[in-house]
């Protein structure tokens, strides 16, 4: 059986299609989270590592000089491989690397800032001047128009606030040319001027979605991924099991029924629907097996009461037939013809029957091959006709001695009659691991491959051969499968190419051990 067309298989690829459709359906959750909100629910409170550098950055911040924010802001950014910039809610950077905030970014941080943090904690510094100055590098002293009141105070009239120990960067969305993923953080202030809290952002910005583990941490993704991995196996595998092996089982005892072999039992424990089909097949087994048997000894019976009058007609007719001179004569020699003909019909229905009563009268026996393909020679051979034998000495088959040789002896007889003058038969064998294949094959005509399926059924021959010169009732490969099949083998024919036509008898090397059915 293919095993892409198994319902294990079927089953197994549904269960990755689910698993995968699950992903996709997380993904996608994520995809538009990850889109449409300035802040994912999927990702927030993941980064455990995004929320100390956060507080760590902004409590530094908090505690220096502003003209020190741009090399504090470097140095954190080159040690988390971060671009970390200071910017209000406009996008105006205050401290970082000189590169425009994205406005898609600027858009986000509009729709965060009508919240800014509040907090309860006294001012640390005195309230600063008016005046802009983006602090130079580490270091270098304050520019000289800024009075000693200036020295370290941010722009714009902000004064910085503590900042919460409950931040978190809170992850904003994706940019392109080039693709970079942003996080931000709000830095609280105090405006002097308007008298009013306001929030600055520190953006987080980098090349990979995880922010090298502090936008977002992958691994319990992963571990999460595995778990429902190895839950769905737990669960799924000795599902699929559970109702594939005993389909195998009713499957293989379907298959031995099909081929005539009703003594089959399907050994199913079950209460469901797979248990009901394996009783079903059980009963089914039986009753044809009683239907057949009944059927074959009914043609027995018949056959062998028909035996005593035909041979006492025949005998009677051959009497009558030297008695009679000229045209009486010749009419009963056709009458002679016809009961003969009725006797040898009779006795290929006794043949058959006994076939199958054969396999309980005579128990089977591991039997050399080779003395059987011998003996089928000698007596079904013919002048003219060459018969090769190809089988190697010391193959033995697990059979009935007596149906043995009637299967070997008819095939061959059929060979002989049919593709005698055409060439060589030859007769093989091959042992194929616990079987034994043997094989006649002969360089005949063959027959038209509608009828190789009917060959073996009782009184079927091709159309061709219809003809009481040309071949006999159409039960010798009849008797070959019940034969064979009596054995625990089976049987089958196909044509050869270019021409010929072979027979294949495949049967058990030892003693077989009980199906597991």
């Amino acid at each position: 059986m293919n095993p892409k067309r198994s319902l294990f298989f079927k089953i197994f690829l549904w269960f990755l299609m689910s698993l995968v459709l699950l992903i996709g359906l997380v993904a996608g959750i994520f995809n538009l989270d990850f889109h449409f909100r300035p802040e994912s629910s999927l990702i927030s409170g993941l980064g455990g590592q995004g929320k100390a550098l956060g507080r760590v950055v902004l409590h530094e911040l908090y505690d220096s000089k502003y003209y020190e924010w741009g090399s504090i802001l470097e140095r954190f950014g080159k040690a988390y491989g971060l671009d970390l910039i200071l910017c209000r809610a406009d996008g105006r950077i205050l401290a970082g690397p000189e590169r425009p905030v994205p406005s898609e970014v600027v858009g986000a941080l509009a729709r965060v800032d009508h919240a800014p943090v509040r907090v309860s904690k006294p001012l640390r510094h005195p309230p600063p001047r008016m005046g802009e100055h983006r602090g130079g590098p580490p270091g270098n002293p304050p520019p000289p128009h800024m009075g000693p009141r200036d020295r370290g105070r941010p722009p714009f009239g902000l004064l910085p606030l503590p900042p919460s120990e409950k931040l978190r960067f809170q992850y904003l969305l994706r940019t392109s040319d080039p693709v970079r993923y942003w996080a931000f953080v709000p830095f609280p202030f105090h405006d002097r001027r308007e008298n009013k809290p306001e929030n600055l952002f520190l953006l987080a910005a980098s090349a990979s979605i995880t922010g090298n583990g502090l936008f977002f941490n992958p691994v319990p993704w992963l571990l999460l991924a595995g778990l429902v991995l190895a839950v769905s196996i737990l669960l799924w595998i000795p599902l699929v099991r559970s109702i594939t092996r005993p389909i195998v089982r009713i499957t293989g005892a379907a298959e031995e029924i099909a081929r005539g072999n009703f003594s089959i039992h399907v050994e199913e424990k079950r209460t469901d629907e797979i248990g009901r089909l394996g009783v079903a097949i059980n009963h089914m087994s039986g009753q044809l097996e009683n239907h057949i048997m009944g059927q074959k000894r009914f043609l027995g019976d018949i056959a062998h009461e028909l035996a005593s009058p035909i041979a006492r007609m025949d005998l009677g007719l051959s009497i009558f037939e030297q008695r009679l001179k000229g045209e009486e004569r010749a009419r009963i020699a056709d009458i002679t013809e016809e009961v003969r003909h009725m006797s040898n019909l009779i006795n290929e229905l006794l043949s058959f029957t006994r076939a199958e009563i054969g396999r309980e009268s005579e128990a089977p026996q591991t039997l050399l091959l080779t003395p059987i393909i011998l003996e089928a020679m000698e007596r079904e051979g013919k002048a003219g006709v060459t018969i090769v034998n190809h089988v190697p000495d010391g193959i033995s088959v697990w059979a009935v001695s007596s149906l043995l040789r009637r299967a070997v002896s008819n095939v061959l007889r059929n060979a002989v009659r049919y593709a005698g003058p055409e060439g060589p038969i030859e007769i093989m064998a091959e042992k194929q691991g616990d079987k034994v294949l043997v094989a006649i094959k002969d360089r005949g005509p063959g027959v038209p491959e509608t009828s190789i399926q009917r060959l073996f059924e009782p009184f079927y021959r091709p159309e061709a051969a219809r003809n009481r010169k040309s071949g006999g009732v159409g039960l010798g490969l009849a008797i070959v499968k019940t034969c064979v099949q009596a054995c625990g083998g089976t049987v089958h024919a196909e044509n050869r190419s270019p021409k010929g036509f072979s027979v294949a008898l495949e049967l058990f090397s030892t003693k077989p051990s009980t199906p597991p059915y």
